[in-house]
């Protein structure tokens, strides 16, 4: 396992979140999606292709770099700060990838977490209340069909938890699991991946800025 941090620039008040850490299997690697991206895209894929001659894999190559940049282009849409994904695992490619996002309401009159949380709850099938990094929080659990509208061709399994920023009246991180596991997403593989996810969150932790005087 190896250990991100990540700072989320909040804009808030000296003394509050400013980021997070967490930590991912040795296999993951991290997407930043507002800065660094370009550098990182080029890691991933020189280390994803490092065993085939250049000659080989050039269109492919070129293939995969545009379908990683057209997710992080929604990802940056969709208020994303990280993109984490596995470049592979006991040598078989693992179909699945996370999103860290960001977001605000950015009104005086937000609701509060609780009325956010409780609307969730009642709205969504299998959300459940969690406890996590020291914040009351909502994970949730659904299946979701193909989109050929949104090029997303195939069912998947997805995950998500929703944490308030502490001391925030309006500020959430949202974790966004999603996976393809076996190609069906009720089978017991795409269970199996997304217990994966549920323990790395129980490694996510908030980072804080000290206060200033």
């Amino acid at each position: 396992m190896t250990a991100t941090e990540e700072e989320i620039e909040p804009g808030f008040i000296h003394g509050t979140v400013n980021g997070y850490t967490l930590v991912v299997p040795k296999e993951w690697r991290k997407i930043p999606v507002r800065k660094g991206t370009d550098q990182a895209i080029k890691r991933i894929l020189d280390e994803a292709f490092a065993h085939y001659s250049r000659d080989e894999i050039v269109q492919q190559r070129r293939d995969v770099e545009m379908r990683l940049r057209d997710v992080i282009k929604n990802a940056r849409q969709n208020a994303g700060v990280d993109l984490f994904l596995p470049i592979r695992t006991q040598n078989k490619d693992m179909l699945a990838s996370f999103l860290i996002s960001y977001a605000e309401f950015g009104r005086l009159d937000a609701p509060s977490a609780q009325a956010v949380l409780g609307h969730v709850k009642t709205t969504l099938d299998n959300a459940n209340w969690i406890e996590l990094a020291g914040v009351r929080g909502m994970r949730t659990e659904r299946v979701c069909p193909p989109d050929r509208d949104r090029d997303i061709n195939f069912a998947s399994r997805r995950v998500e938890y929703l944490l308030p920023v502490p001391n925030t009246a309006d500020s959430w991180l949202v974790a966004s699991y999603s996976t393809l596991g076996d190609g069906d997403p009720e089978s017991e593989l795409s269970k199996l991946f997304c217990d994966l996810f549920d323990a790395i969150m129980l490694t996510f932790r908030w980072t804080y800025r000290e206060d200033q005087t």
